[in-house]
């Protein structure tokens, strides 16, 4: 009954939003005397007048609130560069106030153009983000290098409000050497400073509400400058209780973030140009319903200055950026809500009595560097971009049952460690003929990593406990690639590349200590480094083709990965019940299987059926599979998870087939004053497990969403229902430890913007 009151309140309030508020609005004309800022033309010889075509006009609603399904020709010329691979894609931040999305990896989860892009939503605000079935380590996140500090409450990307962000490019293979050592890369751009005619100031306030949740999201930006500067001040905050799912129970995930984001920009004559970033986010009351540890408070620092110069010394354009970030954070098991949703935790965790037994952990993490990169640019079109960089990683986590007699042996930690990569990149486009596009990169690094041997509450040494003599790593790193663009005729284009790329072990698959890290299914993990692991080998096939007509545009693409030594995960005390009711954790240790290979396929389509009327559909399929799974870790003893005569199965934490078909009514006039989407996320049952991690079978389902907007003047109003069907239903990804985490039921929002 209370579901029912719940929905018919926020259903009433939703709509009356959008079309009974704004029929009262007074029309009136956009305060804003905006000069659109055009990031200084890259890629053109200074003795040469420009032939490069101009970015193209701002986007306009409702493709800026709802995206399309292919978007990367969009992007502005300096960040289209970034995305000359194949099946790449862009997202744009405008897109978070028409999908009411939090961080970055949840914008990517709901945007139709992010194809073969998944999810693991381990809060409401807090999103790991999976590209082609791989994640953390082989994904890498960019826009000042950014690396989770703990691997299960930490993500790359949770750390940045959607509302910050310019635009995302997502590069699906090893076909850029800009990033560092890695396979899939997520280039996001925080929204650039303002340029003026004369100086002006302007403001932004805005006020989301879901019903689901009670979550509430507030935003005030300042912004201002003149022509050859401008300034951002924008702050936010965001609170919500426990969820409710589709039968009704409640999901302990309730949370408090604020955010401070600050930007200064200043052109330095025709040139040059200066960027400075600052980001502050202050977390508190984080409760993650599928993990050992909620969060009591987390603080993140940020801070990124870019530099561009288009007549510099040497080339045709100079890029270079340094940043510092830094995250920290603490946590316990203590919260009511955990024990409700793991009721076994108390008597797994080491107590006295056997039934009161807890842990605590904080963890604290920094990654700073810089890069340097110049292009020249021939009269030809040629361009060829030379760089290098330096990443800089330290973390260090403790995770203390502090019941457990011994102080000297309550800590089970990833001991203070860091990582030094130094790499240097090339990268080349030349347009061989007027049809075809080549585009050739290469990128060397060294990394080495090391890591304190002696840890507090650790009775003995790290490398006796890893079975080790030392814990000091050195990793020789290559990637290369070929990629082209075969423009067919004015409306199909071929897309192939070809492309093998290198990483190396993350710290925490190198060192972590028995911590209790949730990374595979049962949620319940204790996870075990090992210092001897190697180096990640991919090589990569792509080929697609895609089609933009005046009133269409659509494209298929597939993809071929075979993997040398792949980080995976060998069983070795399996789950009770996956670490739920009545079960025990299980523990893994980190390994290299020898052989994997991971394929799939993407496609979408969208047709303008009618000036009003839009409709579109994607649809994205993933096989990973492991080809060498009977070579234990050094740990085991016997075949690997103690299950025998099985050499291949599927990789662990691969998603199932998925297709979105939607429709969109839209204001037909120039204006686009309005607009109404309907889609429906229809998802495959997933029987291709790995079976040996404990990994179990997951059922298929379909939500259901309608969003809409009202723009009247400076206003700009949205409503929606998320899931209108009420489905309970669960993701591949969601963890089963305790009772299981399920996903949202119904959810109504609403949402107001008023610029001024």
């Amino acid at each position: 009954m209370r579901s029912m009151v719940t929905a018919s309140r926020g259903l009433l309030l939703s709509w009356l939003t959008i079309f009974g508020v704004v029929a009262s609005a007074q029309e009136s004309d956009n305060p804003f005397r905006l000069v659109q800022f055009q990031p200084p033309e890259p890629l053109q010889p200074r003795e040469r007048e420009s032939a490069v075509e101009e970015a193209p006009a701002r986007l306009k609603l409702p493709e800026d609130l709802f995206g399309g399904v292919n978007q990367v020709d969009r992007l502005p010329p300096h960040r289209r560069r970034l995305a000359t691979s194949p099946a790449a894609s862009a997202v744009f931040g405008s897109e978070s106030k028409g999908r009411v999305s939090n961080d970055v990896g949840n914008l990517l989860r709901k945007a139709i153009s992010a194809h073969g892009v998944s999810t693991q939503d381990r809060t409401p605000i807090v999103s790991e983000t999976r590209i082609r079935g791989q994640r953390t380590g082989q994904v890498l996140a960019s826009g000042s290098y950014w690396t989770p500090v703990r691997a299960d409450l930490d993500t790359m990307m949770n750390k940045i409000d959607s509302r910050l962000l310019e635009d995302v490019v997502i590069i699906k293979g090893p076909y850029s050497p800009r990033y560092g050592p890695g396979f899939r890369f997520v280039d996001f751009n925080l929204i650039e400073t303002p340029r003026f005619e004369q100086y002006e100031t302007h403001g932004s306030t805005s006020f989301d509400y879901d019903t689901n949740g009670e979550q509430s999201y507030g935003r005030q930006t300042l912004l201002g400058g003149s022509q050859d500067w401008g300034f951002r001040v924008s702050y936010g905050h965001r609170t919500g209780t426990d969820y409710e799912t589709g039968d009704g129970r409640d999901i302990p995930a309730s949370y408090k973030s604020r955010d401070l984001f600050f930007a200064l920009g200043w052109d330095r004559g025709e040139h040059e140009r200066f960027e400075f970033n600052y980001l502050r986010l202050d977390q508190t009351d984080l409760e993650f319903p599928g993990l050992v540890y909620d969060i009591n408070f987390l603080v993140t620092n940020g801070y990124e200055l870019k530099y561009v110069n288009t007549n510099p010394l040497i080339g045709d354009r100079l890029d270079s950026e340094v940043w510092y970030n830094e995250t920290r954070f603490e946590g316990d098991t203590l919260n009511s809500g955990k024990t409700k949703q793991i009721p076994t935790l108390p008597t797994i965790l080491f107590s006295p009595s056997g039934f009161d037994g807890f842990a605590i952990t904080d963890a604290e993490g920094q990654s700073m560097g810089y890069r340097v990169e110049t292009t020249f640019a021939e009269a030809d079109g040629t361009q060829t971009s030379v760089g290098f960089d330096i990443t800089h990683l330290r973390q260090h986590l403790n995770d203390i049952e502090p019941l457990i007699p011994d102080p000297d042996d309550n800590n089970f930690p990833i001991p203070p460690s860091q990582s030094t990569d130094v790499g240097l990149y090339w990268e080349e486009v030349a347009p061989v003929s007027d049809v075809v596009t080549l585009t050739a990169g290469g990128r060397i690094d060294f990394v080495t990593t090391q890591a304190n041997n002696n840890v507090d509450g650790v009775p003995i040494t790290i490398s006796d406990n890893l079975w080790v003599d030392s814990l000091n790593r050195d990793f020789f790193l290559w990637s290369a690639f070929l990629t082209a663009e075969i423009a067919v005729n004015d409306h199909w284009t071929v897309t192939m590349g070809a492309g093998h790329g290198q990483r190396p072990p993350t710290l925490t698959e190198l060192y972590t200590n028995s911590s209790f890290i949730g990374s595979l299914q049962p949620g319940l993990t204790a996870l075990m480094g090992d210092p001897e692991l190697r180096k990640e080998r991919l090589t990569q096939l792509d080929f697609g083709i895609q089609g933009n007509f005046e009133n269409a545009r659509l494209g298929a693409h597939g993809y071929f990965s075979w993997v040398n030594d792949l980080i995976t995960y060998d069983l070795m005390t399996p789950a009770g019940g996956a670490g739920g009711l009545g079960g025990l954790p299980q523990a893994a240790q980190f390994l290299n299987t020898d052989r994997a290979i991971i394929a799939g396929f993407e496609t979408y389509a969208e047709v303008d059926v009618q000036p009003w009327l839009t409709t579109f559909g994607t649809m994205s399929y993933i096989e990973g599979r492991d080809l060498s799974r009977d070579e234990p870790s050094r740990f085991g003893f016997f075949d690997r998870s103690g299950v025998f005569d099985r050499n291949h199965e599927s990789l662990p934490g691969i998603v199932p087939l998925e297709t979105r078909l939607g429709v969109r009514l839209q204001d037909p006039s120039a204006e686009r004053t309005w607009g109404v989407e309907v889609s429906a996320r229809i998802v495959d049952d997933q029987d291709r497990i790995a079976a040996s991690l404990g990994e179990i079978e997951t059922p298929g389902f379909t939500t259901y969403d309608i969003r809409a907007f009202r723009r009247h003047g400076p206003w700009l109003l949205t409503a929606g229902i998320e899931n209108f069907t009420n489905k309970n239903y669960r993701e591949h990804l969601d963890y089963r430890s305790g009772l299981g985490v399920f996903r949202p039921g119904i959810n109504f929002y609403s949402g107001v913007e008023l610029n001024y």
